[in-house]
C-alpha cells in the first residue's frame, strides 16, 4: 500500500514568497535595516535618474549631428515669409507702408543701403581674374572700414596722408590672416623625392605604393628592361 504525500510544509512557502518580494515593499523591516534599506531606495532613484539624463543626452547628440544648419536658416526664413505672407493677408490697407511706422528714418535708409550693398556684392558668374581679384579688394576694405572721406579731402588739398598705427595694425592682421587662410588652403605636393610619377592624384598614389611594396620585388628586372630598352 502506497503511503499518502505528505502535506507541503505552509512555513516554505511563505519563506519563497518573503524571498521573491522586493526589500523595498516588505513592511517586516527591522528598524536596524531600515536605514540600508532608505538608503538603498536613494540610490535607486539616483541611478534612474542618471540613466534618464543621459539617455536625454544621448537624444539630443543624436539630433545634433543629424541637423543641417542651412536647413534650419532655410526653414526659419520660409517660417518668416510664411508669417509675413499671412499679415499682409490680414491686412486691410498698405502693408508695406504700415511696416515703416514701426521703424525710423535712419534704420529704413541703412536697411536700404545694406540691401543695396548686398546686391552689389552678388557674384555674378566668372568673367576674368582681374574682375575677381577686383572683388576681393572691395571685400576686403570694406571689411576694414577706411576713412574714404578724411583721405580723398587731404588728397584734393595736397596734404601727406598718415596713416593711424591703429590702422596699419588691422591691416597688418588683415594680411596675415589672408596668408594663414592661404596656406591651409595650399595642399603639400604628393610628389617624394625619387619616385617615378606614375599617379594623377594623392588616392591614386597611395594605391600605387601599396603595389609597389607587393609586387616590386617581381617587376623589378622588367622595369629595368623597358627602361634601358632591352625588352623583348
Amino acid at each position: 500500500m502506497d503511503n499518502p504525500p505528505a502535506d507541503p510544509d505552509p512555513s516554505s512557502s511563505d519563506v519563497s514568497d518573503t524571498e521573491e518580494t522586493d526589500i523595498a515593499e516588505r513592511t517586516d523591516i527591522p528598524p536596524q535595516v531600515q536605514p540600508k534599506v532608505d538608503r538603498l531606495l536613494q540610490l535607486r532613484q539616483r541611478l534612474h535618474k542618471s540613466t534618464e539624463e543621459n539617455r536625454r543626452q544621448v537624444y539630443q547628440e543624436h539630433q545634433r549631428t543629424h541637423e543641417n544648419p542651412s536647413d534650419q536658416r532655410r526653414q526659419a526664413r520660409k517660417r518668416r515669409e510664411a508669417e509675413i505672407l499671412q499679415q499682409k493677408e490680414q491686412h486691410t490697407g498698405d502693408y508695406e507702408r504700415s511696416r515703416f511706422k514701426d521703424y525710423s528714418i535712419e534704420k529704413v535708409e541703412a536697411y536700404e543701403e545694406k540691401q543695396a550693398q548686398r546686391a552689389e556684392n552678388v557674384e555674378r558668374g566668372f568673367t576674368d581674374y582681374s574682375q575677381v581679384n577686383r572683388r576681393k579688394y572691395d571685400r576686403d576694405v570694406a571689411k576694414l572700414k577706411p576713412d574714404l572721406a578724411a583721405y580723398q579731402q587731404r588728397t584734393e588739398a595736397g596734404e601727406s596722408h598718415v596713416p593711424d598705427p591703429k590702422n596699419v595694425e588691422r591691416l597688418v592682421k588683415s594680411v596675415e590672416a589672408q596668408q594663414k587662410k592661404r596656406a591651409a588652403l595650399h595642399k603639400p605636393s604628393i610628389e617624394q623625392e625619387g619616385e617615378d610619377v606614375s599617379y594623377i592624384n594623392e588616392r591614386n598614389a597611395r594605391f600605387n605604393r601599396k603595389m609597389n611594396r607587393a609586387y616590386d620585388k617581381y617587376t623589378k628586372e622588367i622595369k629595368d628592361n623597358l627602361e634601358r630598352g632591352t625588352a623583348l
